[in-house]
């Protein structure tokens, strides 16, 4: 009787409510245990995070997200940036150079090695290039009848931001201008007018304040135009380096047709990206002799045109010269011999060069493809044309008639990252010849 008081219905509303509260709790503990995010999972999972990664950098090779830029020049290592699988280098520890000293540990045999690229690696967002800006001023004048014929006056103010150089010297930027004629089937231009401002030297943000003046165009074929920018750093040694380039439609300009005042624009400008093909060296350097060789193997995919006309014009050979890296002045030249009317030939040509341990860190190398020009040819100097071994003579000048179709630079302070990966490695590794191919610029 007891009992059927005690659990009347009341006591087994209140025993059924406790074992549904109780299930429930047990469940929704069970929950938290396995449900990554809640507390309970946080407290009991295993804290392997910590062993992983390190067990993780154990079983990685060292250095492979190593940036070229990011490495000191006498402490950097080619032994932790490659292996010795599919034909990449090591280096052994007695294959080491330093600057700082000048004792080498000679290699035991001299062996031929191919330098690997590194990894390419993608630009962080902190890593922010400065582009170059121009500054452009337009203006166009109607035709007014009795007093002026219509002109459209183009202005080259400024540039600013301009890339550096491929090696250590003055830069002397200029500015060139071509106006096309777009037609409707946007496939085929025609060139209307060229212009070309005066070089600014030792600058890499000049002022021009130049104005060309287009005389007798109506509004109506303007606007089919195009104007096509380009600047260039005029190269005393070897041909004029595009640096970047811009197209302005005057479609775009609608204010310019409305008010006759000067418009000014600030325009970004592209880097260029012109390459004229690529060029296969071996280089070693002999610290006991101290000499350095450069072996100019072969040519491939030369873009010759329009600097040279045809095939059977293309008479290419490589002029190498050794630069004092401060000051940019030519110390000595060499020259393989010219090979007639072929688009890519094989030189296996070997040119030494004396370099003290003391000048590595100053000279620096200038590789120029050149082309020979035909005897019949005239004797009308072109824009890349050659300077002659005394370059204050006018008429030593214009009978060089050589041209020059693209370069590369060698040295510790030069721009390219393949080309100081070249040189390091050579150093890093005396007695060897270490090649590589390049692209001419």
């Amino acid at each position: 009787m007891v009992n059927d008081d005690f659990l009347g219905p009341l006591g087994q509303i209140i025993v059924y409510c406790t074992i549904f509260v109780v299930v429930i709790s047990v469940i929704l503990i069970i929950a938290c245990l396995i449900t990554p995010g809640c507390i309970g999972y946080e407290c009991v999972r295993p804290r392997k995070k910590s062993e992983q990664s390190v067990s993780a950098k154990q079983n990685n090779k060292p250095n492979d997200n190593l940036n070229l830029n990011d490495i000191s020049y006498r402490s950097w290592r080619l032994g932790s940036l490659y292996d010795t699988e599919n034909g990449t280098i090591c280096e052994s520890p007695g294959d080491s150079f330093n600057s700082d000293n000048s004792q080498f540990r000679i290699a035991d045999s001299t062996t031929v090695m191919n330098l690997a690229p590194p990894p390419k690696q993608k630009k962080s967002n902190k890593e922010k290039e400065f582009p170059t800006e121009i500054t452009l001023s337009l203006r166009y004048l109607p035709y007014c009848e009795g007093l002026t014929a219509s002109k459209l006056v183009i202005g080259i103010e400024a540039l600013s931001g301009l890339p550096p150089k491929q090696y250590n010297c003055t830069m002397e930027p200029y500015v060139s201008l071509d106006v096309f004629k777009q037609f409707w089937t946007h496939r085929k231009k025609q060139k209307l007018y060229t212009f070309k401002t005066k070089c600014i030297r030792h600058t890499a943000n000049p002022i021009f304040r130049e104005s060309f003046v287009i005389a007798g165009a109506t509004a109506k074929d303007i606007r089919d135009w195009i104007l096509n920018i380009e600047a260039y750093d005029h190269d005393r040694y070897a041909n004029d380096t595009k640096l970047c380039e811009l197209q302005v439609p005057f479609k775009d300009a609608k204010k310019l047709f409305l008010n006759p005042e000067t418009h000014l624009f600030n325009l970004q400008m592209k880097k260029s990206r012109e390459e004229f093909g690529n060029i296969l060296l071996g280089i070693s350097y002999l610290p006991t002799a101290q000499r350095l060789t450069i072996k100019v193997m072969k040519l491939r995919n030369v873009k010759f045109v329009p600097v040279v006309l045809n095939l059977n014009e293309f008479n290419p050979y490589v002029r190498i010269l050794l630069l004092n890296g401060k000051t940019g002045r030519k110390i000595k030249k060499k020259k393989t011999k010219f090979i007639r009317a072929n688009a890519e030939p094989e030189f296996n040509e070997t040119l030494t060069f004396d370099l003290p341990v003391s000048q590595i860190d100053i000279l620096q190398f200038l590789i120029i493809l050149c082309s020979k020009a035909s005897l019949e040819d005239n004797n009308v100097p072109m824009m890349n044309e050659l300077p002659s071994d005394s370059e204050d003579s006018v008429n030593s000048f214009q009978k060089s008639k050589d041209v020059s179709i693209g370069k590369i630079a060698l040295g510790k302070g030069v721009r390219g990252a393949t080309e100081r990966l070249h040189w390091f490695s050579v150093l890093q590794n005396p007695r060897k010849l270490v090649t590589v191919w390049h692209t001419l610029k």
